[in-house]
């Protein structure tokens, strides 16, 4: 199912970006576990907390902690249901994809391996100011030479929803289970990437 919340008309997109973990694959750390090792409050940013460390022995220490999060959760990712039939639709139609993650390129490039996930171009936090800044939506539509009002931002959190925003771009906020308090500042909700593509036809 999809549901419209805006103006926004799929024919006019003319480039899409998603998320990784949890948009197109089931790739997720185990944040609550992440946040107890980290000595975190629930639902607290973790990139913010670790760059907030003053001590650089504490701060190296999360970091690497986050990162062995992340490339466990890699090690066994799989496809979210309909998103690689989504990404052949995008393809079909000759509209240029990309992937923007809060990941290190290490797990990314590992999930993007494993699943053999036909996107070429990936900005990960290395390289631009992590979501949700909206330096990485403006980085690839540079690149692709669109203006963000043009491109759709395909992603499952507050964080997507929030970076499409601060780039003035179109958002759909992906949710196979239960619609989050935020949904209703998405452009378009999506529960089902087999609806979505029958909506893109």
């Amino acid at each position: 199912m999809i549901t419209l919340l805006s103006d926004v008309n799929l024919n006019d997109i003319r480039g899409v970006i998603f998320d990784l973990d949890g948009t197109l694959a089931h790739s997720n750390p185990d944040f609550v576990g992440l946040r107890a090792e980290l000595g975190m409050a629930p639902g607290e940013d973790i990139l913010a907390y670790v760059d907030s460390l003053d001590d650089e022995a504490a701060r190296s220490i999360a970091t690497d902690i986050v990162h062995d999060y992340e490339i466990r959760s890699s090690r066994t990712a799989t496809w979210v249901d309909g998103a690689q039939e989504l990404i052949a639709c995008l393809r079909a139609k000759s509209l240029p994809l990309a992937i923007l993650t809060r990941n290190i390129p290490e797990a990314a490039q590992m999930t993007i391996d494993r699943l053999g996930i036909d996107i070429d171009l990936v900005l990960t936090r290395h390289d631009a100011q992590p979501k949700p800044h909206p330096e990485g939506i403006q980085l690839i539509c540079q690149q692709w030479q669109l203006a963000p009002a043009d491109i759709l931002y395909v992603g499952d959190y507050l964080f997507d929803l929030q970076t499409a925003q601060n780039a003035g771009s179109r958002c759909a906020l992906y949710f196979p289970d239960a619609i989050p308090d935020y949904a209703q500042d998405a452009d378009l909700l999506v529960s089902c990437y087999h609806s979505f593509i029958h909506a893109w036809r």
